[in-house]
């Protein structure tokens, strides 16, 4: 691994706007990833798994892709897959787990394998996929020599999911460049069956010169026939597996070969609907472009994925490099801080400083209002004289409220009142009883309806003495020959209630 800057590892950010996917076969590198509205693919052909390293590199390097997120998917060849019974075990021990429940089908120990799996749709067991350790983490290790944050390493036959419907129970035949043919079947994009076809001459309609054109055609026809019969067969047995979910249409992808021409001639001989894989892009015009893709648009959580977290990289907290960091970081800390500390403790003395000269100030300033208060002691004579103003003021206090409360109306009687009482008669009322105290005025009488009451009192505001008498109490009755009688109280605060 290239040695790295320290503050770059520590303190560089990520660029993770970029998302690509690299397909990884025994004979070539395929990468994808868009950009704007575009899929760009390139591929890199290689010999050897020590080549993957600088094929990797090129390829990202010439599409700068430094720092990206990255899938990986691995070719046909690269991994193995079995069928076991499924056991009894939650789906994060699946990795630490599967290499050792699967050490009696390999040729590998269970400390050199990789391993992930799903519950197979077809019966109660268990789909499982392995591969080596060791390309694992070479994959790894390039990845993380290039900057990128690898996110998942799954299989291609598990990712061919993603070029069927969802809805659906589909069969693929593919096959890439001069590989054998791969038929995969898939319920709902999660793959349920598997199997290689072997005997068959690349590509599948291979063109024939002139002279040979009959002999060709009779053996193009017995190869077609030939796969028709071995398609059929696995369409029989998924049949009678996928009771509930039957497939339903063969897709075609076969680099090399016409897919719309060899899906027509398979629709002759089959049962099912035949049609070529139709990619979402034009880019998509390999098999290792598609199954790039498909890795690049598979869920997180869907599928399997090599990459668990036992092999992700572990930060080394304790390496030299971290312990030097920190050390120097630390002293930069402190002296920051000692630093701040001291300019802070500088500011502190200046204020306590300005403080004390204030306090000083204050206690010179006190000391001269007590001298001068010394100096104003009152006399004796001067505090009796004060007590005796202030109870002579008392009393004179005393004698003006007596006379303000003092009712006016008592100097002058009551004639001018009771004349115009008198002047407002009215001959719906008859006043049998007056009481006048002060200001106070109760009456009492009869009167021809009660509507005579209210009416007579609207004309006291026409009359000076009367006018500004209140009535808090008017009572209505009748006596005994059936006559209204009425009564009148004033109005009374509360000091002539205590009066009265």
């Amino acid at each position: 691994m290239k040695s790295k800057s320290l503050f770059n590892k520590f303190f560089k950010k990520k660029g993770l706007d970029k998302y690509a996917s690299l397909a990884v076969f025994s004979d070539s590198i395929t990468v994808i990833y868009e950009s704007g509205r575009e899929w760009i693919t390139d591929e890199v052909s290689i010999s050897t798994a020590g080549e993957w390293a600088g094929a990797i590199k090129s390829l990202l390097e010439r599409h700068h892709l430094e720092g990206c997120a990255l899938r990986l998917v691995l070719g046909h060849g690269l991994y193995q897959s079995m069928l076991i019974e499924k056991p009894e075990l939650p789906r994060e021990e699946y990795p630490t787990a599967l290499p050792f429940l699967v050490k009696d089908l390999v040729n590998e120990s269970p400390l050199e394998l990789v391993a992930d799996g799903f519950p197979a749709p077809l019966k109660d067991r268990l789909q499982v996929f392995v591969t080596n350790r060791k390309q694992v983490e070479q994959l790894i290790e390039i990845c993380s020599d290039a900057g990128c944050e690898l996110l998942s390493i799954t299989a291609e036959e598990v990712a061919w999911g993603q070029l069927t419907a969802a809805t659906l129970s589909q069969l693929v035949l593919h096959r890439r460049h001069n590989a054998n043919l791969q038929l995969t079947a898939f319920k709902q994009q999660e793959m349920c069956f598997q199997r290689q076809l072997r005997g068959f001459s690349v590509p599948l309609l291979a063109e024939q010169a002139v002279g040979d054109q009959l002999d060709g055609t009779q053996s193009h026809n017995l190869q077609l026939d030939s796969l028709a019969l071995e398609l059929q067969r696995s369409l029989d047995f998924l049949s009678s597996q996928l009771r509930d979910a039957p497939i339903t249409q063969l897709l075609i992808s076969c680099d090399d070969d016409n897919d719309s021409a060899l899906a027509a001639e398979l629709s002759q001989r089959l049962s099912v609907a035949v049609a070529a894989v139709a990619p979402s892009h034009p880019a998509l015009s390999s098999n290792g472009a598609r199954i790039a893709w498909a890795a690049l648009s598979e869920a997180e959580d869907s599928g399997i994925n090599f990459f668990s977290d036992v092999l992700k990289p572990q930060t080394q907290w304790l390496a030299l490099q971290n312990v030097v960091l920190a050390w120097t970081l630390t002293a930069l800390l402190m002296g920051t801080m000692a630093g701040w500390y001291s300019w802070n403790n500088y500011q502190q003395q200046q204020q306590l400083a300005a403080e004390k000269s204030r306090l000083a100030s204050k206690k010179s300033e006190l000391d001269r209002a007590k001298a001068a208060l010394t100096k104003h002691v009152p006399s004796p004579l001067k505090v009796e004289l004060a007590g005796n103003l202030e109870h002579h003021l008392a009393a004179k206090q005393a004698t003006l409220k007596a006379i303000e409360m003092h009712d006016d109306s008592l100097k002058v009687g009551y004639a001018g009142m009771l004349q115009q009482l008198s002047d407002a008669a009215s001959g719906d009322i008859s006043i049998n009883r007056i009481r006048v105290t002060g200001k106070l005025l109760d009456l009492e009488g009869l009167a021809r309806s009660p509507d005579s009451v209210p009416s007579w009192l609207q004309a006291f505001k026409n009359y000076p003495g009367l006018s500004d008498r209140r009535f808090q109490l008017m009572s209505l009755g009748r006596n005994k020959q059936n006559i209204v009688t009425f009564k009148l109280l004033a109005e009374r605060g509360s000091e002539q209630e205590n009066k009265s």
